[in-house]
């Protein structure tokens, strides 16, 4: 009777084992955050995870790599939209963006440095070196939303669809945090597309109000 519940507690063991495994090999990418690039939405020693082959739409918190190593930031731009920053303002497809997270970075940079711009002008045609105007298929724009933080699509280019973790939707840590991440505000505000729940990649165009 012993051994029995012994085996029983073992092969229960080895399956939630097996199971966490399997979701960390085809569901979830955990992440720690380092620093402080994406606050306040996300800060520095949180841990989060990426939910792999999500569908990306427009503002997304999302997990992405560049060389061996692993980056967050915010999806700007998605495949056949034209993207531009002129003169500290974000347009998409012709579109004035509004930027809720980047406010309080902003704020603060003005405050110290008010003759100058706090984003930095660039288009699809400058990330790449090219002479086009929209993201071609599978390439995104995704950028940190302290701007003064160059380690984002405006240093590396356009980021890749396939080193795209994919999007940051829980917080697992502190624990006075844990829950879903709150992103909905900043995207029923530009009219964009909110999450569905769907679990494929696809593009995206922005809903006009």
């Amino acid at each position: 009777m012993v051994k029995r519940d012994l085996y029983t507690r073992l092969i229960i063991t080895a399956l939630l084992i097996g199971a966490l495994i399997l979701l960390r090999i085809y569901v979830f990418e955990p992440i720690r955050i380092h620093n402080n690039n994406m606050a306040p939405a996300l800060t520095k020693s949180e841990q989060v995870l990426a939910l792999k082959k999500s569908k990306l739409e427009n503002l997304d918190l999302v997990a992405y790599r560049n060389g061996d190593k692993k980056y967050i930031g915010r999806v700007i731009g998605i495949p056949g939209q034209e993207v531009t920053m002129f003169d500290d303002i974000l347009y998409i497809d012709g579109k004035i963006i509004k930027e809720p997270y980047i406010k309080k970075n902003e704020t603060a940079f003005l405050k110290e440095n008010p003759d100058e711009e706090y984003n930095a002008d660039f288009s699809v045609s400058s990330l790449t070196g090219k002479n086009i105007q929209k993201l071609p298929k599978d390439k995104y724009i995704i950028l940190n939303d302290n701007r003064k933080v160059f380690d984002d699509s405006r240093k590396f280019g356009l980021i890749d669809k396939s080193d795209i973790y994919g999007r940051i939707t829980f917080k697992v840590f502190p624990l006075k945090d844990f829950g879903f991440v709150q992103n909905d505000e900043a995207k029923f505000e530009n009219g964009f597309k909110v999450d569905t729940g769907s679990t494929e990649t696809t593009e995206s165009s922005i809903t006009e109000k």
